[in-house]
C-alpha cells in the first residue's frame, strides 16, 4: 500500500535518522554480546530502539511501532538486569533488529507491505515475563495479576496466534497503542518476515547514491574552484592581447608558460580536492562483518575472535561499493575452510578460540586489505588432487607447479575441496567471483599460507577507478599507457642478449629468468621501421609473478584520466580501457594482471 504522508520532508528525515541508527545497531549488539556488563553501551542501544519506535509512533507505522515497542521491552530489563544477556536472547534481539530493517526498507521503497510480524513479536514476549534467578520457572510461580495483564498484551500484539485468550481481554490495550492515521485494508496477502539469521543482517538500507562530506572539504574546494576562475580569466586577457595584436610574442610566450604552470598547479589540487570528497573510510564495508562472523560461527559451530584494524583508512566510494562481494567470499572461507572446530583447535595445541584478521592501511596510491587466519592453512597437496579430479588440471601440470601456483588454483572456476555442496560452500563459484572482482578493480590478489598456521588473502585495491599514474610507451608508432603502480623498473638492453626456451622468448635479469611479452605481437601492431637490436624492457609484477613488455620507447611518466571502451570492446584481453592524450589521440591503457597471466609462458621465469 503507497505511503500517505503529507509532510514529504518529516518522511525524509526520519528515514534518514533511522538508517543511520540502524547502520550502527549491528555492531553495537554483536559488541554487547562480548562486554555485556558496559552500560554505556546498553544504554545506546536502547536509545536508538527507542528512536526509532518514538518516530514511528508519530508518523503513524503500526508495524515498526509493535516491534520497536517489545525490542525495547526486551533492552529495558537487560538494561535494568532483570534478564541476563545469553546467545538465545541475542538471536532473538537480532532477529528483531533484521525485522526493524526490513519494515524500514518498506518504507524507503514508498509502500507499506503488510508482513508477518508476529513469528518474530512471539519469540521476544516469553523474555519479558522470564524470571533473572530462574530462567525456566514455570508462569505458576508468577503472580496473578502479572499473568493476567501479560497475556492481555499478548492479545492485542497477536491476536491472531493466540485464540485461546479471552475475547474480553483483547480491546483493553488497545488505547495504549500509538494513534496511527486510518488507512484501508491491504487487499494482498501478508507477506512473511524476511529469513531469520541471515547472513546480511536484514535488508541494507544504505545509501548509495550520497555521501556524506566534510564542510572543510567543500571549502577547500570552493578555494580552488576560485583559482581556477582567477587563471581563466588571466587566459582570457591573454588571448585578447594576442588577438588584438597588443601582446608582445616574447612577453606573451613568457606569461603563457607562468600560465600555463599556474593552470596545472591549480587542476591537480582541484583534482585531489574531488578525489578527497568521493573517499569514505572502509567501515562502510567493514561493519557488516561482526554480524556475519557472528552468524557463521553458530552455524558451524566454531569460536571465532573477530579483530578489525584500519577501518578508517579511506577509499574511492566507487571501489568501496564493489569489494563487499569478495570480502564475504573471503570471510566466509576462512570460517569454513580455514579455521578449525574448537575440538580440532585442542587437539593441534591451539586455543579454542580462533582469530580472524579484517585490517586496511594506505600503502602508496593503493590500499592493503588483508584477511587473515590462524587455521589450517592451505593443504597443496589435497588441493592438487582435487584440482585433478575434477579434470581443471593434469598431473603434468601440477608437477611442474611452484607453491603459489597452486595457491592460484583454488580461484579456478569449479574449484572446491569439499566433497558435498552445502548452503555454505562447496560450489566452486566462491573464490572465482573474488578474483573476477578483484580483477575488474585493476585490483591484486595475492595469497600466503603455512600448513596448520594459518592463511593470509592480501587485495591491492587503487584508491580510485578514475585517475591512475601511467608510464607512456611507444610500440613501433603506437602509444600505449601501462599503470605505473604495475611497473617494477625499466630497462634498455640489447636484443641479442634474448634467448628462447621452449618457445617462450626470455632474458636472465640478475637471478631470475624474466618471461617476455612483445606488445607489438600482443595488439598486432604493424612494424614501421627497420629492426632495431636496443629497445626497452618494462618490466611489470603480479604477486610474486614477473614480465617484461618489450617496447620501442619510454615516452614518459604522466597522470591519465581511464575512459571505458564500452560493452563491446569491454573484454578485449591485456586491454584494462582507454584515455585521451593532450594532443588528442587515444591511448589503450595496458592491463598488467592480464600481461602477466597470460605472458608468463612456459618459462615460469622467477
Amino acid at each position: 500500500m503507497p505511503i500517505d504522508c503529507e509532510d514529504q520532508e518529516l518522511l525524509e528525515g526520519f528515514l534518514a535518522e533511522t538508517t543511520e541508527l540502524l547502520e550502527k545497531l549491528d555492531d553495537d549488539l554483536i559488541a554487547l554480546e562480548k562486554s555485556s556488563d558496559d552500560p554505556e553501551l546498553m544504554n545506546r542501544i536502547f536509545r536508538s530502539i527507542h528512536t526509532v519506535k518514538g518516530a514511528s509512533s508519530f508518523l503513524g507505522f503500526d508495524l515498526l511501532v509493535r516491534v520497536t515497542h517489545k525490542t525495547e521491552d526486551v533492552l529495558n530489563r537487560l538494561r535494568k538486569g532483570e534478564l541476563q544477556l545469553t546467545s538465545e536472547i541475542m538471536d532473538v534481539v537480532l532477529e528483531a533488529t533484521d525485522l526493524v530493517k526490513t519494515l524500514v526498507a518498506d518504507i524507503k521503497g514508498g509502500e507499506i507491505i503488510d508482513r508477518e510480524i508476529n513469528e518474530t513479536i512471539n519469540k521476544l514476549i516469553p523474555l519479558l515475563t522470564e524470571q533473572p534467578a530462574a530462567p525456566a520457572q514455570p508462569a505458576a510461580m508468577e503472580p496473578p495479576a502479572a499473568t493476567t495483564a501479560e497475556e492481555q498484551s499478548v492479545a492485542a500484539e497477536t491476536p491472531t496466534s493466540q485464540p485461546e485468550t479471552p475475547p474480553a481481554a483483547e480491546p483493553a490495550p488497545a488505547a495504549a497503542m500509538p494513534p496511527a492515521p486510518a488507512r484501508p485494508a491491504p487487499e494482498a496477502a501478508k507477506k512473511p518476515a524476511p529469513p531469520k539469521g541471515g547472513e546480511k543482517g536484514g535488508d541494507d538500507l544504505s545509501d548509495n547514491t550520497t555521501v556524506r562530506v566534510d564542510v572543510k572539504r567543500l571549502d577547500d574546494l570552493m578555494n580552488q574552484v576560485g583559482e581556477l576562475v582567477l587563471e581563466r580569466n588571466r587566459m582570457i586577457q591573454l588571448n585578447q592581447d594576442l588577438q588584438g595584436g597588443t601582446s608582445d610574442h616574447i612577453l606573451f610566450s613568457e606569461e603563457f608558460g607562468k600560465l600555463a604552470k599556474r593552470m596545472s598547479f591549480v587542476t591537480s589540487e582541484l583534482q585531489m580536492q574531488v578525489l578527497k570528497m568521493r573517499m569514505i573510510p572502509v567501515e562502510k564495508v567493514f561493519k557488516k562483518f561482526p554480524r556475519i562472523v557472528r552468524s557463521l560461527a553458530r552455524d558451524l559451530g566454531k569460536e571465532v575472535d573477530l579483530q578489525i584494524f584500519g577501518e578508517e583508512t579511506e577509499l574511492d566510494r566507487s571501489v568501496v561499493d564493489e569489494i563487499g562481494d569478495p570480502l564475504i567470499h573471503l570471510i566466509r572461507n576462512a570460517m569454513d575452510h580455514g579455521l578449525e572446530t574448537p575440538d580440532e583447535r585442542m587437539a593441534a595445541g591451539k586455543p579454542r578460540t580462533g582469530t580472524l584478521v579484517l585490517a586496511a592501511v594506505h600503502e602508496g596510491n593503493s590500499i592493503i586489505i588483508s584477511i587473515k587466519d590462524d587455521g589450517r592453512g592451505i593443504d597443496t597437496e589435497r588441493v592438487g588432487r582435487k584440482a585433478i579430479e575434477k579434470g581443471l588440471i593434469t598431473e603434468d601440470q601440477l608437477a611442474a607447479m611452484s607453491q603459489r601456483e597452486m595457491f592460484d588454483l583454488i580461484f579456478l572456476p569449479g574449484f572446491s575441496t569439499k566433497d558435498k555442496a552445502s548452503d555454505l560452500s562447496g560450489r566452486g563459484v566462491g573464490m572465482d567471483v573474488v578474483k573476477t572482482n578483484i580483477k575488474k578493480l585493476n585490483g591484486l590478489i595475492e595469497i600466503k599460507s603455512e600448513k596448520g598456521m594459518g592463511s593470509e588473502f592480501i587485495l591491492r585495491l587503487p584508491l580510485t577507478l578514475a585517475i591512475i599514474q601511467s608510464l607512456l610507451v611507444e610500440v613501433e608508432g603506437e602509444i600505449y599507457s601501462i599503470p605505473l603502480a604495475s611497473v617494477l623498473e625499466t630497462l634498455r638492453v640489447d636484443q641479442r642478449e634474448f634467448h628462447v626456451i621452449g618457445g617462450q622468448e626470455v632474458l636472465k635479469l640478475r637471478d631470475m629468468v624474466l618471461p617476455l611479452v612483445r606488445l607489438e605481437q600482443v595488439f598486432n601492431v604493424r612494424r614501421c621501421r627497420e629492426q632495431d637490436n636496443f629497445c626497452y624492457i618494462v618490466v611489470i609484477g603480479s604477486a610474486d609473478k614477473r614480465v617484461g613488455l618489450v617496447v620501442t620507447r619510454l615516452v614518459g611518466q604522466q597522470e591519465v584520466a581511464i575512459k571505458s571502451l564500452g560493452k563491446y570492446l569491454a573484454n578485449v584481453t591485456g586491454i584494462a580501457g582507454s584515455t585521451i592524450l593532450g594532443d588528442g589521440r587515444v591511448a589503450l591503457i595496458v592491463d598488467p594482471v592480464g600481461m602477466v597471466d597470460g605472458g608468463e609462458g612456459a618459462s615460469g621465469g622467477r
